[in-house]
């Protein structure tokens, strides 16, 4: 089968993972073409390929052709049916997709003080005002005791905020564990249809957050943000 759809973005997660995740869920038939080349060769490259506005991540199917991650992932919600049902929750995706988004503007911040410290890491895993559970709790209680966050629907906010989730578990280990409601919605979204095989594959980062390490001293590993 032909595949119609290109989504293109550096070799790593990133911004684009929700997109991958959604596509992989639908059954789509997608080209996931990852940039391996020097940012420099990329700026020269970017012009080549036809886009209004060329940059990463890129889309691509039979009628739309666009850049940036959120139009890209909002654009699939609309082709996919996952935008929610009525202009109400359609209005709630919108707000969950921004906080969503917030929360990972945080964790980025993070990445570039200059100050990182153990104390801070511990903070940021453990509690405080700039602890994960504080700036979970009104996540926890949105969703209350519900499967999915809109009006119990599977919607694309879920897949911004599962990918967002898994970020912070896989760098502040056992942060989602006084969260109930989160860590359960965690392990059911890994289970749908399409993310299962996704995630079991070798085609999916089980580690990997940012492109460079926050700190050699205090992770020891490489994260793709």
């Amino acid at each position: 089968m032909t595949k119609t759809i290109v989504l293109g973005y550096w070799d790593i997660r990133g911004n684009t993972q929700p997109a991958r995740l959604i596509l992989e869920h639908v059954g789509a038939q997608y080209e996931d073409r990852r940039i391996l080349m020097s940012k420099p060769d990329w700026m020269k490259y970017k012009n080549t390929l036809g886009y209004d506005f060329p940059n990463l991540p890129f889309y691509q199917d039979e009628d739309v052709k666009i850049t940036q991650s959120m139009a890209i992932i909002k654009h699939l919600g609309c082709k996919f049916g996952l935008d929610g049902s009525t202009l109400k929750d359609k209005a709630v995706v919108d707000l969950l997709l921004h906080t969503a988004v917030e929360l990972r503007k945080a964790l980025v911040g993070l990445c570039y003080r200059p100050n990182v410290s153990p104390s801070m890491i511990r903070r940021w895993a453990e509690g405080g005002p700039e602890g994960s559970a504080n700036r979970f709790t009104p996540l926890q209680k949105k969703l209350g005791e519900n499967v999915w966050f809109v009006n119990n629907e599977i919607t694309i906010a879920d897949f911004l905020i599962w990918e967002v989730l898994d970020v912070y578990r896989l760098l502040f280990p056992g942060c989602l564990n006084k969260m109930v409601g989160l860590s359960s919605f965690h392990a059911r979204f890994a289970q749908i249809k399409g993310v299962k095989q996704y995630i079991e594959s070798p085609r999916f980062w089980i580690s990997g957050v940012l492109k460079w390490q926050i700190s050699e001293l205090y992770f020891q590993k490489w994260l793709f943000l």
